[in-house]
């Protein structure tokens, strides 16, 4: 078993798999393999992947194209090892970092520190700036749902996960649709298992166009807000999921929302916030409307007596 495994799923993007070979090269004295997720690529993608040579173990996977869940899920079941992360595309690990993140993880208990099943640090841009917030303080321990309501902090994370317990939440695939909401994998495994969040820095994102996580997912959206209604959310933010399940499976044209509510206490209040939004954008727009008419009609009627004097 290797003490890593690195899971990139790809989509016609072969030209960005050796920035991520060569930083993969970077890493220190530490056993871990990469998985590299073809999802049906047009492109050269598996022979810029045979020119890597054997100086890293890798696995190469081409599957019909089905998405960055589908990809995703199967580079996870396909992973042999102790701690879990996922590499996107277009993003890179620092160098040194898996020796960095070995350093917190217990060989007897099989877990990070404090009894922890995922490791969350920073992101950086290529120009060196943190991508978001730090968090409030280094060094402790919460839980993907906790932190968020109780102490929100913007901007991208890097995790690292404990692949026995990850490959226990797969990505829900849902026909139609090839992509969903990543934090509903995060809250579900947030119900029983803790986080420990430290302050370095892990990854360097970049935000290239195209690739695996630009479809849309109404549907998933829906099924994400549906079970965030639920406690441990705060109250405030189990009537903002409810109202944003509602006006998700509006637009999918579900029936008997109600009955598929997972959380019908809050449903009649998130069901008023649904309203209350709905109204207010309708005011806006008629008022809009109403000033652009007005003002159209003065400026014709100016112009009328400017025609009718001369």
């Amino acid at each position: 078993m290797h003490q890593f495994s690195i899971v990139t799923p790809t989509f016609n993007r072969a030209k960005y798999l050796p920035r991520i070979h060569e930083c993969l090269c970077k890493q220190n004295d530490i056993d871990f393999e990469w998985i590299i997720i073809n999802d049906g690529s047009s492109d050269n993608t598996k022979e810029v992947v045979e020119s890597f040579g054997k100086k890293i173990k890798i696995k190469y996977i081409f599957q019909e194209n089905s998405g960055q869940l589908s990809a995703r899920n199967t580079g996870t079941q396909n992973a042999d090892s102790f701690i879990l992360a996922k590499l996107d595309d277009d993003d890179l690990l620092c160098k040194g970092v898996l020796e960095k993140v070995w350093g917190y993880f217990n060989n007897k208990t099989e877990r990070f520190e404090s009894n922890c099943v995922c490791l969350s640090g920073l992101c950086q841009y290529e120009t060196g700036e943190i991508v978001g917030e730090r968090f409030p303080y280094d060094h402790f321990v919460s839980d993907h749902i906790r932190y968020r309501q109780n102490r929100p902090v913007h901007g991208d994370k890097y995790e690292f996960y404990v692949t026995s317990i990850f490959k226990k939440y797969p990505f829900p695939v849902i026909q139609g649709e090839k992509n969903m909401p990543p934090h509903i994998v995060h809250d579900r495994i947030a119900r029983g298992h803790k986080t420990l969040y430290v302050n370095h820095i892990f990854a360097t994102k970049n935000f290239f166009t195209g690739g695996l996580s630009t479809q849309k997912y109404t549907k998933g959206s829906e099924l994400y807000h549906n079970e965030a209604s639920m406690p441990p959310f705060n109250l405030r933010l189990r009537i903002h999921h409810s109202s944003r399940y509602i006006y998700f499976a509006k637009i999918n044209n579900e029936k008997n929302i109600y009955e598929k509510a997972k959380n019908k206490k809050v449903f009649i209040l998130g069901l008023c916030r649904y309203y209350m939004i709905l109204i207010k954008d309708i005011l806006i727009k008629f008022y809009f409307f109403k000033f652009f008419f007005e003002f159209a009609t003065n400026k014709n009627s100016k112009f009328a007596k400017k025609t009718t004097s001369g």
